[in-house]
């Protein structure tokens, strides 16, 4: 029998607090999808889909990883500079990146397989990785300072922008509505961060550059190991959307864009929340010596039992659900979404513990899996010529073999760190 989290525990107070601030703003685009399915064809969800494939690649590298360490250092000196780091560096990626899109934009487009009438959108891409980039390095600040109410107001105001931008141009038939409203969206929410950077503890006069150039050396593992391998990784979650819209079409990519946002509601609602404020809870017990196990077991429990829910719900109502709700045309979206329920089940149990390989700096150890599963996802390539719902039970497969390596790599470092501890205490 399992307890979870006292609901009067710092951790169960946090994550509700995040919790609810998620469920409020991914409600808006999700409340907004009956609306703006119907607005918009599938094939501009389908090429937003293939612009944000290239967005999420892209934002992997434009801070180096740095960010990822703002939480670690017991000084928030240390960490100050970190997060200002990665803004110099922010800077002069999206700089390089226009560069690139002035000169190599042409060849881009076909690469990736995108419709030449939404070409000239991916100019919007170093405004929206800059925008993205600086957040992501201020939420990290913010899940230091256990800000998350703060941290919870950010998506609900990113959410917000985006879903009146895209509805209002929709209903006014202004093209490219869906590209405007992402970029509003992360625009808004960089403002709401640095805005609220002030009220975190966070001061220029902590800045320096002899600061800034010991972090850059002293956490040089981030980018020397993981941006690589996460760059990789991050391909390799987008990938088989690139090479459906190669093999068949920017359509069938609308379609599957809507599969993955629905089946993706408990990750974003619940893993990704739990992700935060599990990592700064863990990486404080660490530092202090702590036990984590009851934490992972009483968490892995609710997720199992949500998880479970989400699966027989799909499976008896799949179909139909996405038939009522956005349209008899996106039937189809509810077929897929019994095939890939399997790979997002995997995932949304190890995204909620990911931090773990953060928190403990294993860092290789990561990487080694990071590259394999780039590997193992570019044999997809090969299968061109099947039928689309045999290339998704094979990219399926190797989901799930995948992601279960991963989550005994998890066990692996807990179980080691937990007879660490053990051991000490008996000393």
């Amino acid at each position: 029998m399992f307890k979870l989290p006292s609901l009067k525990s710092e951790f169960s107070k946090n994550a509700f607090v995040l919790i609810a601030g998620t469920v409020v703003a991914q409600s808006i685009p999700i409340l907004l999808q009956p609306i703006l399915r119907r607005v918009y064809s599938p094939e501009d969800f389908g090429a937003l889909a293939v612009y944000l494939t290239l967005f999420s690649m892209i934002t992997i590298a434009f801070s180096l990883r740095y960010e990822a360490a703002i939480v670690l250092p017991k000084n928030n000196n240390v960490a100050a500079n970190i997060l200002s780091l990665t803004f110099i560096i922010n800077i002069v990626f999206a700089v390089v990146l226009f560069a690139a899109l002035v000169l190599f934009k042409n060849a881009i487009v076909r690469l990736i397989g995108l419709p030449e009438k939404y070409s000239n959108y991916l100019f919007f891409l170093p405004v929206t990785c800059l925008a993205f980039s600086m957040y992501q390095s201020m939420n990290y600040w913010l899940i230091r300072k256990k800000a998350f109410k703060a941290s919870a107001n950010n998506k609900i105001i990113r959410r917000g922008t985006e879903g009146i931008v895209q509805a209002g141009t929709g209903f006014l038939k202004i093209p490219g509505g869906l590209f405007f409203g992402d970029l509003f969206g992360n625009i808004a929410n960089a403002i709401s961060g640095l805005t609220q950077l002030r009220n975190q503890d966070f001061h220029l006069k902590l800045i320096s550059k002899k600061k800034m150039g010991y972090v850059l050396s002293r956490y040089a593992e981030f980018p020397k190991y993981n941006l690589i391998p996460t760059l990789l990784s991050s391909a390799a979650t987008v990938l088989p959307f690139l090479f459906i819209n190669k093999f068949y079409s920017t359509e069938t990519v609308g379609y599957l864009d809507l599969t993955r946002l629905v089946l993706s509601i408990p990750l974003i609602f619940i893993s990704a929340t739990i992700s935060q404020v599990f990592f700064q809870q863990t990486t404080e017990k660490k530092n202090n010596s702590l036990s984590i196990k009851k934490d992972i077991t009483d968490i892995l429990y609710l997720l199992f039992a949500i998880i479970i829910i989400e699966m027989l719900f799909i499976f008896l109502f799949g179909p139909q659900l996405f038939g009522f709700v956005f349209g008899s045309k996106y039937e189809v979206s509810g077929v897929y979404s019994q095939i890939l329920i399997f790979s997002f089940a995997l995932n949304f149990i190890g995204s909620a513990f990911s931090s773990i390989l953060i928190t403990f700096e294993k860092i290789r150890l990561n990487s080694i899996w990071q590259i394999t599963y780039f590997l193992a996802i570019c044999s997809l390539f090969f299968l061109k010529g099947l039928e689309i719902d045999e290339f998704l039970k094979i990219y399926v497969l190797v989901e799930v073999v995948m992601h279960s390596i991963y989550c005994l790599m998890i066990y692996y470092i807990v179980n080691r760190y937990e007879k660490k501890i053990k051991t000490r205490n008996l000393a």
